[in-house]
């Protein structure tokens, strides 16, 4: 008997996708805005975006999914159309808003779309996670990781490392080989970067002069496919499908780790793949996202090995597991450590069976020897550019792992909280989990805790040029599957608390309102995020855009309330204290709060008010010169833009003569005494002095001294009039050449009564 040929059920959703396509490629030949225009690429690819959703939307339909209620689906369609309009017409009407308003707009709009879609997947997994969750699990955060990708690619470049990936990938699509000497002396970089690229210090020179990338090129060859095709928007594809499988990965996880809870699943698969940091680094090159994704495979065919047992764990099961282990090497050599730490977890999750370990460590044993043996043969150095005594754990002081570890987490530039608060969610998980234990808890520990021992305490992986989170990116998935416990609606005693018609019971109405706190702030940072990209990148000498614009706009130190681990002060410490205090208290207390989401929204507001009050009115104690909230009348920053590993350097503000800048004191007494430290750059032999002024009254001339070293300069005390800024002048007379100069690092003021 003939089985019956199933049929083919996605037509509508293909000819829906080829409509879109047919649209956008309508749109791009007659959309009547210049070719400059900022939302043009955006606006031609709404279009496609719109019938991917749709089709999503009718695919997860069919597999069981609800429906979006069709009043939410007309308002989505209404606003985005409305804001197409307004973009197309602002030129012509002469509109005053900007085009980040507008994108973030239409990106409010796809927000929305996306919350309702979650909400309407939930019946796809069932009572009990599936082992395979459906496609529309990775299809849906694709579609919204492409929707930024016109919009980011015009609007920011390449940078850190992303440009260097990209120029390998170029070479080898172009020139099958990794030497990048051609590439530079042709500027093949002016394919996706609109300036000059330099060879990067330290890269490795070949024995006849090729210049070659301290970068590894197992990335790279990912993404040639895609930029053959497409070029930049192509490999940024490519890296936008890696982070959906991530995502799609971290919600399969969650069926090993806590299969009974499919709701909190979710909502932490929602967390993972729409929120900040994977959202960003869809649409950037880093090698952290393929590094997550492949330690998250083999974690996941570790546990299937061990839920099936001794039958589960076949030659097919371990070659599973060791294709990811022992491509971790070839990503980044630093990638070593997490390999290491996933050979220790298949040894324990195969119940310590110890044959296939060895094997497994001879292999991976292996690939670091021929990795290293081909660096010392090519390059000189086993290492390429780093050093062994670079990974000795002496090295660093205890401090410094403690700023590491929290500047990870708490900075507010680079942490995980400063992008994306929601995920300061974790701190009462991890109350609760030493109260009940965490089924992930040692998964976790295992796999990261290696690894950032390394690289937590060495600051330009927390700074620098670095996105946010960006080196414990790699343990993304296990957090967000880390959050279910702590989101499952349970009783105090923890029994499951359900309604009489079976609903399950609300959650405590602090948790509700630090939720709707948390949530509401993370999507409107997420939307600054995605509106303007390089926002996502920091200055790396620990200010933060937000913090420093803040600042400006008050004329106040706004950035000494945020927690900062590469510019220590106390609120690096007070910060995560309170954090750690607090957040449990608020998730658990008051248990009941009417109308709790709007009493978390009225709290986030008042903490908005009070720290801008703060800001405004504590007295100034400590001032960086080099910080946007200082006036400055010329000068310039020290070091220069483009300096890499700034934490090298002690940042500061520039002076010479006929230069000043003006600081917006507030006064904290009647009287006070200032300590400054500086470094005089004596270019020529004529004296330099540096005038401190309060307002327009000369308080202390200070000639400088000391060629290049820094000097600690006490002052006063001194009488301090309320409300007059402090002032300091360069005066000096410069003969023709490069005059002499004054680097200002910072102020300590100390008030008296």
């Amino acid at each position: 008997m003939t089985r019956p040929r199933r049929r083919f059920r996605h037509w509508p959703d293909l000819a829906l996708l080829a409509a879109g396509a047919l649209a956008a490629w309508a749109a791009a030949r007659s959309l009547p805005l210049p070719p400059d225009d900022p939302l043009r690429s955006t606006l031609v690819a709404l279009p496609a975006a719109v019938a991917a959703l749709a089709a999503i939307g009718r695919a997860a339909r069919r597999a069981g999914a609800r429906s979006i209620p069709a009043p939410a689906a007309a308002a989505e369609l209404i606003a985005a159309a409305l804001l197409a309009a307004a973009a197309l017409a602002r030129s012509r009407l002469g509109f005053a808003l900007p085009p980040e308003a507008l994108f973030a707009g239409l990106m409010l709009a796809l927000a929305h779309h996306v919350a309702r879609q979650v909400v309407a997947l939930r019946p796809l997994l069932g009572r009990r996670l599936p082992a395979r969750p459906a496609a529309v699990f990775f299809f849906l955060p694709l579609a919204a990781y492409l929707a930024l990708l016109p919009w980011h690619t015009e609007r920011r470049a390449p940078d850190g490392d992303e440009p260097f990936y990209l120029l390998i990938t170029h070479s080898l699509a172009y020139d099958i080989d990794a030497d990048l000497t051609n590439n530079y002396a042709e500027s093949d970089w002016r394919h996706f970067l609109d300036r000059p690229l330099e060879p990067q210090p330290g890269d490795p020179v070949g024995p006849h002069g090729e210049r070659y990338s301290r970068h590894n090129l197992l990335l790279p060859l990912a993404l040639v496919p895609g930029y053959r095709l497409a070029g930049r928007l192509g490999a940024l594809a490519t890296m936008a499908a890696l982070a959906a499988s991530l995502a799609w990965i971290g919600l399969r996880l969650a069926h090993r780790y806590v299969p009974e809870r499919p709701g909190p699943a979710l909502l932490g698969w929602a967390l993972l793949a729409f929120a900040p940091p994977l959202l960003l680094y869809s649409v950037q090159v880093w090698v952290e996202v393929p590094a997550a994704l492949l330690g998250m495979l083999a974690l996941d065919r570790m546990r299937a090995g061990r839920d099936a047992g001794a039958e589960g764990r076949s030659w097919r099961h371990w070659a599973a597991v060791a294709v990811p282990i022992l491509a971790l090497p070839l990503l980044k050599i630093r990638f070593l450590l997490l390999a290491g730490s996933l050979l220790l977890l298949a040894w324990w999750h195969a119940e310590r069976r110890l044959r296939p370990a060895l094997a497994l460590g001879g292999a991976l044993a292996a690939v670091a020897a021929g990795t290293l043996l081909h660096n010392q043969l090519r390059y000189g150095n086993p290492l390429k550019i780093h050093q062994w005594a670079e990974l000795e754990p002496g090295r660093y002081a205890a401090v410094e792992y403690l700023k590491g570890v929290s500047g990870l987490f708490f900075d507010g530039a680079f942490g995980l909280f400063g992008c994306a608060p929601i995920w300061m969610l974790l701190v009462p998980a991890a109350a609760l989990a030493l109260r009940r234990g965490n089924p992930v808890a040692l998964d976790l520990a295992v796999f990261s805790l290696p690894y950032l021992w390394v690289v937590a305490p060495r600051s330009e992986w927390y700074g620098g040029w670095s996105p946010p989170f960006r080196y414990a990116l790699v343990a993304l998935p296990l957090l967000a599957v880390a959050l279910a416990p702590l989101l499952a609606r349970r009783r105090p005693g923890g029994a499951q608390a359900r309604r009489p018609g079976g609903a399950q019971a609300r959650r405590p109405g602090g948790a509700q309102a630090l939720t709707a706190a948390l949530g509401a702030a993370t999507l409107v940072l997420t939307l600054v995020w995605v509106a303007v990209p390089g926002w996502t990148y920091s200055f790396a000498d620990g200010r933060g855009w937000i913090a420093d614009l803040a600042g400006e706009s008050l004329g106040a130190d706004f950035a000494r309330l945020v927690p900062s681990s590469i510019r220590t002060r106390p609120a690096t410490w007070l910060g995560p204290l309170a954090a750690v205090i607090l957040l449990p208290l608020a998730w658990w207390r008051p248990r009941r709060l009417p109308r709790a989401p709007a009493w978390g929204v009225a709290a986030l507001l008042l903490a908005a008010g009070a720290a801008v009050v703060a800001a405004e009115k504590l007295p100034t104690r400590v001032v960086h010169f080099e910080d946007r909230w200082v006036e400055h009348h010329r000068g310039h920053l020290h070091p220069g833009p483009w300096v890499i590993e700034r934490r090298r350097f002690r940042g500061g503000w520039t002076l010479i003569g006929g230069e000043s800048l003006a600081v917006p004191v507030v006064a904290g007494g009647e009287g006070v005494a200032l300590r400054l430290e500086a470094m005089f750059v004596r270019n020529q032999r004529v004296p330099l002095d540096v005038e401190v002024h309060a307002g327009e009254r000369l308080l202390a001339v200070w000639r400088a001294r000391d060629d290049r070293r820094w000097t600690t300069v006490e002052l006063g005390p001194f009488r301090w009039p309320e409300g007059e800024p402090l002032v300091i002048r360069a005066r000096g007379r410069a003969r023709p050449g490069r005059p002499n100069g004054i680097v200002l690092d910072r102020a300590e003021l100390t008030w008296l009564p």
